[in-house]
């Protein structure tokens, strides 16, 4: 691209420019990374909709030349950190020893394809945070290193490095499936 050149608008990169088509073509997905984050349905349900409410206050102030995908993950990473830290707060003035939401590992009661995606999940969730969120934004939603850096306010080489390491913990977690 020359500098007499615009950069590509996001209708032009193939996002809608109104919010109720915007919210047509990404509430599945904006859902599912919730539930990803989160691991709880209707959390991810209540997540999903107060991100789309922030959308709709902001949709006039943002600026087009940006993807609103970069900024409806950030709403929605900011929302699931603030309600995984709420839970932390809690279960530690309940002092809850038992983790909510992770599946125990029980390799006999498994079977096939459900056996490593249930263990896949399960390595997923134990990632650091960090980690994990880079991996789902990569790999599950397809963003860009430099939209994701942008999402969690890092430089696009740490989300490389932070992926490179979430997936080195995920092949040595899942080696026994892989082999």
């Amino acid at each position: 691209m020359t500098r007499t050149q615009a950069a590509p608008t996001p209708a032009a990169q193939g996002e809608p420019e109104s919010l109720a088509a915007f919210f047509q073509q990404y509430k599945r997905r904006a859902y599912l990374f919730a539930l990803q984050m989160v691991g709880d349905s209707d959390d991810a349900l209540e997540l999903t909709q107060e991100a789309f409410l922030r959308l709709h206050k902001r949709w006039h102030r943002r600026d087009p030349s940006q993807p609103a995908t970069a900024l409806l993950y950030a709403v929605l990473r900011n929302l699931a950190i603030d309600l995984l830290r709420k839970r932390a707060v809690r279960r530690e003035a309940e002092a809850e020893p038992e983790q909510q939401g992770v599946a125990r590992f029980e390799p006999e009661t498994l079977a096939g394809r459900q056996e490593l995606r249930a263990a896949l999940w399960r390595a997923i969730e134990r990632l650091p945070e960090a980690q994990r969120e880079v991996l789902l934004l990569r790999d599950f939603h397809g963003l860009r290193y430099e939209e994701i850096a942008r999402i969690t306010g890092t430089t696009s080489t740490l989300v490389a490095s932070r992926l490179r390491d979430a997936r080195e913990r995920l092949r040595r977690r899942l080696a026994r499936y892989l082999e």
